[in-house]
């Protein structure tokens, strides 16, 4: 397996910019994994399409919905860099988000599960916003950087999704952690609700993913 570096190099968005997304790579394809790969751009870095897909020690840059799609993926210790415009001292604005997981339906097996992952660099974002009304996006174990907004997500403006999004967070440190303003549809995860979430069995990787030596 190689160890690539893939990269977009069109200039950082506004909030809210019409076509100003900018993919480095998409994966579409069921039973894809990368190790130690880094993936660079800015809004929409990377299409997490379709399919099952596992990433570990990969670093992954961008500014808006920077991984984005509708795959059944889990990231594994890997670097998730924020490069959003820098917020004034006492601006409260967002003007950036890590995920826009799209899952449509209740019947889609898909979702994306963060695990022991470290998350920082500029701006003030959101862990994720609901791109589908089923949006499923779980990050456990992960460190956050004080750039994650208090609320730390958002329903796309859409409160009708409130009652079918899920988002969760379990065990996660750092200044951006702090569940205690979360928005009230967030999940905070016990044991038993995070443990389908917490390795590599969320993608069945019995069934197709081998070492990496």
């Amino acid at each position: 397996m190689l160890q690539i570096e893939l990269q977009n190099v069109a200039p950082i968005p506004r909030p809210g910019d019409v076509g100003a997304q900018a993919v480095a790579i998409r994966v579409g394809g069921d039973q894809a994994a990368f190790w130690g790969c880094g993936f660079f751009g800015a809004q929409d870095t990377l299409h997490d399409d379709r399919g099952r897909h596992y990433f570990k020690d990969c670093y992954i840059q961008g500014s808006i919905d920077f991984i984005f799609g509708n795959g059944k993926s889990f990231y594994e210790n890997c670097q998730l860099n924020s490069m959003a415009n820098p917020v004034p001292a006492g601006v409260k604005s967002i003007n950036g988000a890590v995920t826009a997981n799209g899952r449509a339906s209740m019947d889609e097996n898909s979702g994306f599960a963060f695990v022991n992952c470290s998350l920082g660099g500029t701006g003030r974002i959101w862990l994720g916003r609901a791109w589908r009304p089923f949006s499923r996006v779980v990050f456990a174990y992960t460190f956050m950087s004080d750039i994650v907004a208090p609320e730390g997500w958002n329903d796309f403006n859409d409160p009708m999704r409130d009652q079918t999004i899920f988002y969760g967070e379990y065990m996660c440190t750092g200044g951006g952690a702090n569940t205690t303003l979360r928005l009230p549809y967030i999940q905070r995860l016990n044991d038993t609700q995070a443990s389908p979430y917490l390795n590599v069995s969320f993608i069945d990787a019995d069934q197709w993913l081998q070492p990496y030596t």
